[in-house]
Parts: C-alpha cells; sequence; structure tokens
C-alpha cells in the first residue's frame, strides 16, 4: 500500500543527536521504502512563534537544509520542502481556523507549556501552532506521519479537525495515522529533567557537527551521582527492569524500543520528590546515552558496576565520548556536511526544488479543498 509521509522540524540550527534518533533515523528508514512517497519539511513559519532575529533566523533554515542533506535525506528519493515558499500551507491554515473550537487549542498540552515559557510573547501563533502543523500535514493527503511522543495530541488535532471538515463538506481530507518514533527520548545534558533541547543552552545538546573535543566538554560536564543514592539506583534497576520484562531482551536495538514515556517519568518524579528525581533522571539519561552508544556487555558492566558500588563515570564518560565521536553515522554526516558548506548554492536548489514540486500538489489538493467550501 502507497503511503504518502510528511513530517517537519523546526529550524532551530544545526541539527543535534536528540533530532537525529527522535526523527532523522526513521526519517531514513520511511525514505527506503519505495511504497512511501515522503515529504520532509523546515517548517520556518512555526519559528516565527519565538519572535526570532531574522538574520538569525536565516542562518538557522541555511543550518538545518545543510543538516537535513547530510543526513542522508535523498532529494531524489524525498521530497525536501520550505514550508513558507508554499502559500497553501497558510491558505488550508485559514480555512481550518474556522472550523477549529477554541476549545480544542487550549486543551492541547503543550500551549500550557508554551505559555509558561513565552509569558512575555504569547502570542496568537503559539495557540494556533496546532492548526498550521495539521494544515501542513492534511494539504499533502498524508497517511503517515512519523512523531515523536510530545507531538501525539497535535496529530490526533489534525484528525479531529480533518473529521470535522469531512462531516460539515463531505469526505475530503484523509485521516492521518502516526507512527510513533521508536527511541529512547534523550535529555538535556545539563538538565535531565527536560529534554535535549538548544534553548537550554549550548551544554544542553550534542550536535551531530560537534567536534571530538566539543563532545569531550559537555559529555564531562554531565551531572551524574555519587554511586550511594540506594533508593535512587534501586528505583533506575526497577525502571530497567520493567523494560526488559516488556521487551524482553535489554540487548535489542535501541531502534526497536520506546522505553521513557513522559507517564512513566512523571510517577517516578512524583514517587521521588524534586532533588532525588533530578539525580534518577542524571544517572537514567547517562544510562539512555550508553545505551544508544555502547555494546551490550559495556551497558552490563555499567549496570554491574552500579549496583556493587564500584562506578567510575569518568571511565564511562570517556567511552561515551568515544563512541559518540566515532559514531558511524555522525563521522559520514560530518564529511557530506563539509562538502554541502562549500557549495551553498546547490542546498538553495534542492530547497526550491523540492517546494516547488510539492506545489503543485499542494495547489491542486488545496483548490478541491476550496470547492467543496464554495471558494472555487
Amino acid at each position: 500500500m502507497k503511503h504518502i509521509v510528511f513530517s517537519g522540524i523546526q529550524p532551530s540550527g544545526q541539527l543535534h543527536i536528540g533530532n537525529y534518533f527522535g526523527a532523522i533515523w526513521s526519517w531514513l528508514e520511511l525514505q527506503k521504502d519505495p511504497n512511501n512517497s515522503c515529504i520532509f519539511a523546515i517548517v520556518d513559519y512555526h519559528a516565527l512563534t519565538e519572535g526570532p532575529d531574522p538574520k538569525a533566523l536565516e542562518q538557522r533554515i541555511f543550518d538545518a537544509s545543510v543538516d537535513f542533506l547530510a543526513c542522508g535525506l535523498n532529494p531524489k528519493k524525498s521530497t525536501i520542502i520550505l514550508q513558507s515558499l508554499i502559500t497553501e500551507h497558510t491558505d488550508l491554515a485559514w480555512i481550518l481556523n474556522c472550523i477549529t473550537p477554541v476549545s480544542w487549542l487550549e486543551r492541547v498540552p503543550t500551549f500550557k507549556d508554551k505559555a509558561q515559557q513565552f509569558k512575555d510573547n504569547l502570542n496568537m501563533g503559539l495557540l494556533d501552532y496546532p492548526v498550521l502543523m495539521a494544515a501542513d500535514i492534511l494539504l499533502y493527503n498524508a497517511s503517515l506521519v512519523p512523531v515523536g511522543l510530545d507531538q501525539l495530541p497535535h496529530l490526533e488535532l489534525a484528525r479531529e479537525i480533518a473529521r470535522a471538515f469531512n462531516t460539515r463538506y463531505g469526505k475530503t481530507l484523509v485521516e492521518p495515522v502516526g507512527k510513533v518514533t521508536p527511541t529512547p527520548k534523550l535529555m538535556s545534558l545539563n538538565d535531565p529533567t527536560k529534554k535535549m533541547s538548544k534553548s537550554l543552552g549550548s551544554k544542553a545538546y550534542i550536535a551531530l557537527s560537534d567536534t571530538k573535543d566539543s563532545i569531550a566538554d559537555k559529555i564531562k560536564a554531565m551531572p551524574t551521582a555519587t554511586g550511594n543514592e540506594t533508593e535512587i539506583i534501586q528505583e533506575l534497576f526497577r525502571r530497567i527492569k520493567e523494560i526488559k520484562a516488556e521487551f524482553k531482551d535489554l540487548s535489542l536495538d535501541h531502534h526497536e524500543l520506546d522505553i521513557n514515556t513522559e507517564a512513566d517519568l512523571e510517577k517516578i518524579g512524583q514517587k521521588l520528590g524534586d532533588s532525588k528525581y533530578r539525580i534518577f533522571m542524571a544517572l537514567f539519561n547517562f544510562y539512555m546515552l550508553m545505551y544508544v552508544f555502547t555494546k551490550p556487555e559495556e551497558r552490563k558492566k555499567f549496570l554491574l558496576d552500579l549496583k556493587n558500588r564500584q562506578i567510575k563515570f569518568s571511565e564511562y564518560k570517556n567511552l561515551l565520548i568515544d563512541r559518540i565521536s566515532h559514531y558511524p553515522a555522525f563521522v559520514d554526516f560530518r564529511e557530506k556536511r563539509a562538502a554541502l558548506l562549500k557549495n551553498p548554492s546547490q542546498v538553495e536548489k534542492i530547497l526550491k526544488d523540492g517546494s516547488r514540486r510539492a506545489s503543485l500538489s499542494a495547489k491542486k489538493n488545496l483548490f478541491a479543498i476550496k470547492k467543496k467550501i464554495g471558494l472555487a
């Protein structure tokens, strides 16, 4: 069965390892399947909600474009677009706004988080963000949308909006199905209670383009524990035991697992209290990095040392530095990125060509939508 796949990332600058394992890896897998027609977007209109400096935003868009291609997204196999080059995205967003109750938007969990984060710039775009996201997806009749767990409420809203439109005007829009990215979520290196993000500062993340020296500085600065926190270590082992029970084999490839859901971690936080939870998350995030980048026997030794109170985090930090620095996909990425940076016009051409191809489908689909509502 042929699937139209759509997914996008905001241009927040150079991609980091959380972006790679949270989204890009899944995109690359979907791109391999000839039954998928993939559209991958740099959603720059979404970035405007934060009020970025124009020059900085321009650079961020370029950096994201280069990183998309360096990661292995292939313009011969996938359509790579820049959202703002295709006006139909915002045209459809307005149409969908007119059938979307405000109450639907107010209940989206991420709006509540954004309202706290951007108290001084609580703009309409933050509230309306999910409608534009729905338009991004529904414009192309996408049937499959790879998303992280935190984006599931947005996708469900897109499905509700499609359903509401079809109920009012007749079956027109495809209700997309989500494909949850099956990978451990990597947390911030300097505050492991929060998701890895560039907004938390340069020490919070490892960029795919980081040198070994930069990676070493960031890993060495990571908070860990003394190794004597009995209750916290027991909680960590309980969580790992639950994972093992769920998936039978802890040595399974990490891409097959989704091992730290928000609900699970929230319950642990309530149980331990704030201060102990921060230490738990520091240990848990360290183990997640071990899980992604090291061999099964190395992870087992890490857990054994932790259990026997013989842990030397400096040794395991050095192991992580080596593994992350020499991770094959990242070595390949750095080589491709260096070549692309020498030819910025090629990057611009790929974006424009992809956006031009996508706009043909967008115009056709929007015309059909406008005809249903009496505008064409």
